[in-house]
């Protein structure tokens, strides 16, 4: 199994950090040295056909316009896919299949809580989903067969790098990229490649976000995966931060005060005054209050089973048994501050309060818990009974 990315001569993980995370892209010839994908094309179609799972498919047309449909499908879609004119992709792979999950070991040394999803996309020779930007970091590593991968830093204000020659393109100019948003594709109508590589099995590429890129499967059918940090837009921050904060306001009304003979019509200046006055009052939080906000906000798009174990303090059900937390459950973590002895746990939303250790545990990829540990206290040991009961961990 792969702990770490094999890094080429002179970049190492802190250079990738500090030089080309979110900066610029990085082509890693055999990042990940003879990698052979533990999930072959017909079982990743055969998960596509699950009834849980979000799969697409992506079909080019004869006149180049490119459609999308959504899945689950049945056996008989694919059995009707004749040309090479489609492509597959299968978003959280490793929550369907988790197993997979110790294949993101390699990028732990990045913030996992920003981890989107694995998604594994196929293509027979020739195909591919059309030239698009994605708005998060990805990395493409290539799992089996071939793909021609071209970017265009032109369009953006990132240098490429080719790890294997370390040279370097683009004129700094940021010409607009135009969108094409037909049948809910973010396609880029208008695509020339600044720089073209054919990516071999165990290759990488990284993709900071708004890099144009194209990939299409050249030589044999190919399978890529696609590991996305995905970061959320601001405005969905700021609205659900205020929506968080509106739910915890008492129940109040607006009051008029002292008032004098009203104009039809008009809002005056004194109850502008007035609601400006009771807007920065609801909106002004501290500065740890917005902290476990954050953590909830950043956890709460989590899905997690229901599962009947008893009331919330029963421990049986994870005496001497080892669990994990459920994969589609989303956990991180803070320390409020240096005295305190405890860290706030977020877990799809809710906060609880347990050990730095446990946390860790908890949030580090595919860990396994034993709630028997000596190195656990009564509260650790309530937490996590708490969250087997809420179905976050299995």
């Amino acid at each position: 199994m792969f702990e770490h990315i094999q890094w080429p001569d002179g970049i190492d993980q802190q250079r990738f950090l500090s030089e080309y995370w979110q900066q610029k892209p990085l082509l890693i010839r055999q990042a990940l040295p003879d990698f052979q994908t533990p999930l072959p094309a017909d079982e990743l179609a055969g998960l596509s056909l699950e009834p849980d799972t979000t799969p697409r498919l992506i079909l080019k047309d004869a006149s180049g316009d490119y459609h999308l449909e959504h899945g689950p499908f049945e056996a008989e879609r694919f059995d009707s896919l004749t040309d090479n004119n489609w492509s597959l992709l299968v978003t959280d792979v490793e929550k369907h299949v988790p197993e997979l999950a110790t294949y993101l070991r390699p990028f732990s040394f990045l913030p996992n809580w920003r981890i989107d999803d694995l998604m594994i996309s196929y293509a027979p020779v020739g195909a591919s989903v059309g030239a698009h930007v994605d708005e998060y970091d990805v990395f493409l590593l290539q799992a089996s067969g071939t793909r021609r991968w071209s970017i265009d830093v032109r369009t953006s204000s990132c240098v490429v790098e080719d790890a294997d020659s370390a040279s370097a393109s683009g004129d700094g100019e940021n010409p607009t990229v135009d969108i094409d948003n037909a049948a809910d594709l973010k396609l880029i109508s208008a695509f020339e490649a600044s720089d073209t590589w054919e990516l071999a099995p165990g290759d990488l590429l990284y993709l900071p976000p708004g890099v144009p890129h194209h990939g299409v499967a050249s030589g044999e059918p190919c399978t890529t995966w696609s590991i996305g940090f995905r970061a959320p837009a601001l405005n969905d921050f700021a609205m659900r931060i205020a929506e968080m904060i509106a739910e915890s306001l008492p129940a109040r009304r607006f009051r008029d005060g002292q008032l004098s003979n009203a104009v039809p019509g008009e809002i005056t200046r004194q109850a502008l005054a007035q609601f400006e006055s009771n807007w920065r009052e609801s909106m002004t939080i501290d500065s740890d209050l917005l902290a476990t906000l954050t953590g909830q906000f950043l956890t709460e798009s989590g899905e997690a089973q229901a599962y009947d174990a008893g009331e919330p303090d029963t421990l049986t059900p994870l005496d001497h048994q080892q669990r994990r937390v459920a994969p589609f459950c989303k956990v991180a973590w803070r320390q409020p501050n240096v005295s305190t002895d405890f860290v706030q746990l977020f877990a799809n939303g809710d906060v609880f309060k347990c050990s730095r250790l446990l946390a860790i545990q908890l949030c580090s990829v595919d860990a396994l818990i034993d709630s028997t540990s000596a190195d656990y206290d009564e509260r650790d040991r309530h937490v996590l009974a708490e969250l087997y009961n809420a179905g976050c961990i299995v």
